[in-house]
């Protein structure tokens, strides 16, 4: 008989798949080292990616509604704004004399189309603004600067200018005639955050001012500035007109008394006519980008029922993954036991 001696080592079995999960020898038959797949941390991620899911979904469809709402909109405002200006082309032809009723026509037209604006609106938010541009956030805003209020005039003379607003709020600006002004911009926008206001700064250096709608109309356009008389008078408060940055239908006027003022008058209605048509081409841009991602997240939006149904799935791979241990790890302890008992 030929006897041979085997040297037992303890060694792992590895399982062929993409990561080579690694299996140590068990201490006992009824023990398991496997780390087994945690199906309620499965059933977290699974089910925080369809609530994602799913909230993208419903703010998709707000926007979606949002700008369906602005796009109508314009399209009427757009209308009304080819109705004014054929008005003043037929007045250009025949004669302001000629059409005794189109100044009233024209007040009319403006008043539809503020009105139109103001009611183009998704849970109590404008979506276009003075300007015709849709907005789905931010159209409630008006931006405007007081005259002369500029951080590079005079940058060198220091003054304490104090600001009366009409709503009885009022706001000290310093310049210190040494810095940039950039300091001061700063200053002036922490101390009118309280009053739901903000302030930036301007190409050409005018500082601007971002208040809500509703407040900006209460200002009545006017404000009282007082100076130390060098950017502005000192003594009694001086009242400025509030000049919008930029200028939109809300500042549209006419001017009927010349040829030429009836031409500058069809010339701003151009201009706004071309933003629509752009705002409405944005639009539509919009809606096709919204649709396509609304259309991507549909098709891969996980269901109570497809979550239910993988996450078995998954209970079902970890029990056969934790059967087919078990067998390789009985099928080595046979055959360690056997050479064992050779050995002996």
């Amino acid at each position: 008989m030929v006897m041979s001696t085997v040297e037992v080592r303890a060694q792992g079995l590895r399982l062929a798949s993409h990561e080579q999960t690694a299996i140590a020898p068990s201490r006992s038959s009824n023990s398991s080292p496997i780390v087994a797949l945690k199906p309620r941390a499965q059933h977290a991620d699974t089910m925080s990616a369809y609530s994602v899911t799913t909230m993208r979904l419903a703010q998709g469809q707000q926007h979606a509604t949002s700008v369906q709402i602005a796009a109508q909109s314009l399209q009427q405002v757009g209308k009304e704004l080819s109705k004014m200006k054929s008005q003043l082309s037929q007045a250009l032809s025949v004669g302001v004399a000629q059409m005794p009723q189109l100044k009233e026509q024209l007040g009319k037209g403006k008043q539809t189309i503020e009105q139109t604006l103001q009611q183009a609106r998704y849970e109590g938010k404008r979506v276009v603004d003075n300007e015709l541009r849709v907005k789905l956030d931010t159209a409630d805003i008006r931006r405007f600067a007081v005259p002369g209020l500029n951080i590079h005039r005079l940058s060198e003379r220091a003054e304490q200018i104090r600001l009366d607003f009409p709503q009885g709020q009022s706001v000290m600006i310093q310049f210190d005639g040494q810095s940039d002004g950039m300091k001061t911009l700063k200053m002036l926008d922490r101390s009118l955050i309280p009053m739901g206001m903000r302030a930036s700064l301007g190409e050409d250096g005018a500082i601007l001012f971002e208040a809500q709608e509703s407040a900006y109309r209460q200002m009545q356009q006017k404000v009282q500035v007082t100076g130390q008389g060098h950017r502005f008078p000192a003594g009694q408060p001086n009242t400025l007109l509030l000049k919008p940055d930029p200028e939109g239908i809300a500042e549209l006027n006419f001017d009927l008394s010349h040829r030429d003022g009836i031409k500058q008058s069809i010339g701003k209605l151009n201009k706004h006519l071309q933003q629509v048509h752009t705002s409405l081409y944005d639009a539509r841009q919009f809606q096709q980008s919204l649709n396509q991602e609304m259309t991507g997240l549909a098709s891969s939006r996980l269901t109570p029922d497809s979550v239910n149904q993988q996450l078995e799935q998954w209970q079902t791979n970890s029990e056969q993954f934790s059967f087919a241990f078990r067998a390789l790890n009985a099928q080595a302890n046979v055959k360690r036991h056997s050479v064992v008992a050779l050995l002996k």
